[in-house]
C-alpha cells in the first residue's frame, strides 16, 4: 500500500469522527478533502491530475471522475505539515533537482519517485498561476506513460479568448468521456454550474462576514479552504461547506463571540504550510487576518445555461490573468473594502512571477497611506525559514502599522 494512502486514509478516520462529534463547516472540508485524496487511490474510478484553484472542476464534478491535485496531497503529509518536508525533499534533490526548484515541486517529485502518487487517468495543468506546477505535471504524467494536456488561457478577456478557451474546455470533456467512456450529461454539467453558483454565493457571504470588527474568522483557514477547496467546485459539499461557515460566523458576529483585535491585515497571495511562527507573532500583537486575496470572490456569477462558455469567462477573469495593473487595483480595493492598517506578501523564492510584482502593489499601498511588507519564507522547506529573521521583520512592520494611521 502507497504510504501516502496509509497515511490519508487514517486522518480521514481521525477527521470524520472528529465531525461526528461536533459538525463545523472547516471540518467537513477537511473530512471532504481527505476522503477525495483517499479516493484517488481507488483503482476503479478515473483519477483526473488537475490544479484546483486553476482549473474550472465544475467540468470535472460533470463526470465521475475523482479530482487530484497532488500539490495538495504532497502538503498533507505530516512531514510537510509538521516542519520536515526537506526529509522528503532530498530524494529529488539526490537525483539533481536543484534546492532553486520550488519546494512544492521537489516534495511533488519526491513522492513520485519513492511511489506514493496514485495513477492518474488524465492529467490537466493551467498555463497561469504556476509555472513550476506546469512541468512538475508534465513530468509526473511521463512518468505514468502519459502526456499532459494544457489549458492555455491568453492574457486578456476578449470574445476570441472566450471563444479560444470554450473550445479547450470541450476538447477536455472529449477526452473525460473516452477515460469514463460515458458521455457528458449536460443536465448534470449545468446543475454542477449551478451548484457552484450557489456556493460562490456562500462565499461571499463570508466573505463579507469577515469585514466585521473584530474578524470572526480566521483568514489563514479561508485561504487554506479557498486553495485546497478549489478542487471541490460544482461539487453539493462545496454548498454546504461554505453555508456552513456562513451561519458559525453570523453566530459569532451576533454574540460578539471573536477574538480581540487592535489592527488588521491584508495577506497575499497564499500561507505556508509548514509551521511557522508568523500567526502566533500577529495573535500576540492581537493583529486580525480578515482578508486573504485568493480566499474572496474574484468571478461573477456563473450562466447555468451556457456552462461551456461560462467556465471560459471563469478561467479568464482569475486575477493572476492579465495585466499586473488589473491585479494591484484589486487588491487595493480589498485593502479599503476590509479597511485594512497594512499589507503582507508572503515572499517563496521559487515565485518569481509573483514576487516580480511587490514593487507595484507596495507603491499602491503607500498612495493610499498603508504599509506593505514581503515577508521571506518558504512554503514547506523548513530550510530556508528563519524565525528569528520573520520575528523581527514582522515586529518591525507592526511597530510601523502602529505608528502610522491611514489616510
Amino acid at each position: 500500500m502507497s504510504a501516502m494512502k496509509q497515511e490519508f486514509e487514517q486522518a480521514l478516520s481521525f477527521l470524520e469522527q472528529r465531525y461526528a462529534d461536533r459538525p463545523r463547516g472547516f471540518d467537513l472540508f477537511n473530512k471532504s478533502l481527505m476522503a477525495n485524496m483517499v479516493r484517488a487511490f481507488d483503482e476503479t474510478a478515473a483519477t483526473v491530475y488537475v490544479s484546483g484553484y486553476a482549473f474550472t472542476t465544475e467540468l470535472l464534478w460533470a463526470f465521475d471522475v475523482v479530482p487530484f491535485d497532488f500539490e495538495i496531497a504532497c502538503n498533507n503529509l505530516s512531514a510537510a505539515v509538521g516542519g520536515h518536508g526537506s526529509t522528503l525533499m532530498t530524494v529529488s534533490e539526490n537525483e539533481g533537482f536543484s534546492r532553486d526548484v520550488c519546494s512544492f515541486d521537489r516534495l511533488i517529485i519526491s513522492c513520485m519517485m519513492q511511489g506514493m502518487l496514485p495513477a492518474g487517468d488524465l492529467f490537466l495543468t493551467s498555463s497561469y498561476y504556476c509555472q513550476g506546477k506546469a512541468k512538475a505535471n508534465e513530468i509526473v504524467a511521463r512518468n505514468q506513460g502519459l502526456d499532459s494536456v494544457l489549458f492555455d488561457v491568453p492574457h486578456e478577456k476578449s470574445r476570441d479568448a472566450v471563444r479560444y478557451v470554450t473550445a479547450q474546455l470541450k476538447q477536455i470533456a472529449s477526452r473525460l468521456e473516452k477515460i469514463t467512456g460515458t458521455r457528458l450529461d449536460m443536465d448534470r454539467f449545468k446543475e454542477s454550474v449551478r451548484s457552484s453558483n450557489r456556493a460562490r454565493a456562500s462565499m461571499q457571504t463570508v466573505n463579507d462576514l469577515m469585514k466585521n470588527r473584530p474578524c470572526p474568522w480566521d483568514g489563514v483557514r479561508a485561504c487554506l479552504l479557498s486553495l485546497a477547496g478549489g478542487l471541490l467546485w460544482g461539487a453539493p459539499v462545496l454548498e454546504e461547506i461554505y453555508g456552513m461557515l456562513a451561519r458559525e460566523l453570523k453566530g459569532r458576529v451576533d454574540k460578539g463571540a471573536v477574538l480581540p483585535e487592535s489592527k488588521r491585515v491584508l495577506w497575499y497571495p497564499w500561507v505556508p504550510v509548514q509551521r511557522t511562527n508568523i500567526f502566533d507573532t500577529l495573535k500576540e500583537h492581537q493583529v486580525s487576518i480578515p482578508v486573504v486575496e485568493v480566499a474572496t470572490v474574484w468571478w461573477s456569477e456563473l450562466d447555468e445555461d451556457h456552462p461551456f462558455e461560462a467556465l471560459a469567462v471563469k478561467a479568464l477573469e482569475n486575477f493572476l490573468v492579465g495585466p499586473a495593473r488589473g491585479r494591484v487595483e484589486r487588491l487595493a480595493g480589498l485593502a479599503e473594502w476590509y479597511e485594512v492598517d497594512g499589507v503582507i506578501h508572503f515572499h517563496t523564492p521559487a515565485c518569481h512571477q509573483e514576487n516580480a510584482a511587490f514593487s507595484l502593489v507596495r507603491e499602491a499601498m503607500r498612495d493610499r497611506g498603508l504599509p506593505a511588507v514581503n515577508l521571506q519564507g518558504d512554503m514547506t522547506d523548513e530550510r530556508n525559514y528563519s524565525s528569528k529573521q520573520t520575528y523581527e521583520t514582522l515586529t518591525a512592520f507592526l511597530e510601523t502599522m502602529k505608528a502610522g494611521a491611514r489616510n
